[in-house]
C-alpha cells in the first residue's frame, strides 16, 4: 500500500485523493479525521493512485529531463526550425532557423530563446489582433505578452488583451482562434451562448483549433522553459 502521502485537514465534509502537478499524493480530509481512517481510505483506492500517479510522475520526469540544446527542433507558427550554434556572440531567429552563441551556458541559452519567442510573439500577435479587431469592428486598448503556461490569453475589463508567448508555437489559424476568442470578450465578458456565437460567426471551425491547442498544451506540459 502507498504510504507516501500528505494529509491536509480542512472544514470539508468528505475525504478526497489528489495528485499534484509535482506528482505528490494528497489526502484532503475533514478536521479531526483519525489517521487510521485516512490510511484505510488510501488503501481502498490503491488502483486509482497507481493509475493516476504513474502518469503524472512520468510527466514530472520528462519535464525535469527537458533540455534545450543545439540541434533541437523548435516550434514557431506550427513549423519546426533547427536551433543552430553561432561562433560569434549573437542570437535570434531569421525565418529559417533559431541561432545562438555556441559558448552560451544552458541557462543563458534558455533565457535567450525565451527572449526571442517573446519578441516574435509581440509582433505576430499585434499583427493578428490588428487584423481581426478591424474585421470585428473592435478596438482593444493594448496587446501584452506574458509567460502564462496554462492560459493562452485573457481580456481585462479595461480592454487590454494578454497572450502567452508560448502561443506562437501554434499554427497561425490556431493563434487566430485565440485572438478572436479574447476579442469576443470585449463584447461578452463571459462564455455564454452569445459569446460562442460571436466566435463562431468569425471562425466557424473554431472547435478544430481549440483541439489543436489541447495537443500543444500536452506537449508543452513536459517542457520547462522558464
Amino acid at each position: 500500500m502507498t504510504n507516501n502521502y500528505t494529509i491536509k485537514y480542512s472544514k470539508r465534509k468528505t475525504m478526497g485523493l489528489y495528485i499534484t502537478k509535482n506528482a505528490e499524493i494528497e489526502v484532503r480530509v475533514p478536521n479531526g479525521t483519525p489517521q487510521k481512517v485516512v490510511a484505510h481510505f488510501v488503501g481502498q483506492h490503491q488502483q486509482w493512485i497507481s493509475t493516476h500517479h504513474g502518469a503524472v510522475a512520468q510527466q514530472v520526469a520528462e519535464r525535469e529531463n527537458f533540455e534545450l540544446k543545439f540541434g533541437a527542433e523548435l516550434l514557431f507558427l506550427g513549423g519546426e526550425f533547427p536551433l543552430l550554434p553561432m561562433e560569434k556572440p549573437s542570437f535570434g531567429f531569421d525565418g529559417q532557423r533559431f541561432y545562438a552563441y555556441t559558448q552560451m551556458s544552458a541557462e543563458e541559452l534558455r533565457t535567450s530563446l525565451v527572449g526571442i519567442y517573446r519578441t516574435l510573439a509581440k509582433k505576430v500577435l499585434s499583427d493578428i489582433v490588428e487584423e481581426m479587431a478591424k474585421h470585428m469592428g473592435l478596438k482593444p486598448k493594448a496587446v501584452k505578452i506574458n509567460g502564462a503556461r496554462t492560459r493562452w490569453g485573457s481580456c481585462s475589463s479595461a480592454g487590454n488583451l494578454n497572450f502567452s508567448w508560448y502561443l506562437v508555437m501554434a499554427e497561425e489559424t490556431t493563434i487566430r482562434y485565440v485572438v478572436v476568442h479574447e476579442l469576443a470578450h470585449l463584447i461578452e465578458m463571459n462564455h455564454s451562448h452569445s459569446f460562442w456565437r460571436i466566435v463562431e460567426q468569425v471562425l466557424p471551425n473554431y472547435k478544430v483549433e481549440r483541439e489543436k491547442l489541447k495537443i500543444l498544451q500536452k506537449k508543452l506540459s513536459v517542457q520547462c522553459w522558464e
